[in-house]
């Protein structure tokens, strides 16, 4: 682990740690989220927060998005992206059988990819809808939030539910069958 990274781990809250013998352990068995991942969730919660105490219909687009958002970050947050932690000692070949607690998150996620790419859908088109008040109001910051949490919304689908798949892949193919 790079010392910067360790230090901004240990800056918000210490998702990952050093080991007397100075290797980098494994995330928390309290499965923390990756740190980035945080961070994202918390601004784009308070950014629609904020939006959704807009007087109009601003504020009524953006208190469709916020349930909708609250809801499925509660998701991602209790099983969908922990796994992710594992990446980095994945990429570097390490697979330990300390790491199978994220194998019943993993196979949930592709249990219920269908409802995931669902809720991605339904808040994508919650923020259109927010797109189309903002730009009838002249809000062009909430225009540009809407436009970049639907990107990141995509973003998702794209990048992230893959890659927890193939954590989930790996751990399988890689830890005895007992897991």
């Amino acid at each position: 682990m790079h010392p910067r990274i360790f230090l901004a781990a240990l800056t918000l809250g210490g998702a990952a740690w050093i080991t007397p013998g100075g290797a980098a352990a494994q995330p928390a068995p309290d499965h923390l989220i990756p740190q980035s991942l945080q961070i994202e969730h918390k601004e784009t919660l308070e950014q629609i927060t904020a939006l959704a105490k807009h007087k109009g219909p601003v504020g009524v687009a953006a208190g469709k998005v916020l349930v909708l958002y609250k809801k499925h970050a509660a998701r991602e947050d209790e099983f969908i992206f922990p796994p992710l932690t594992l990446l980095p000692y994945l990429a570097d070949g390490k697979v330990t059988p300390d790491m199978a607690w994220a194998l019943p998150m993993t196979d949930r996620v592709k249990a219920e990819q269908e409802q995931i790419f669902i809720e991605h859908t339904e808040i994508t088109e919650a923020l259109n809808g927010l797109v189309v008040a903002a730009t009838k109001a002249h809000d062009n910051d909430a225009k540009e939030f809407a436009e970049s949490a639907a990107a990141d919304s995509l973003n998702d689908l794209e990048i992230l539910v893959p890659a927890v798949l193939m954590v989930g892949d790996t751990l399988h193919s890689k830890l005895p069958a007992a897991h």
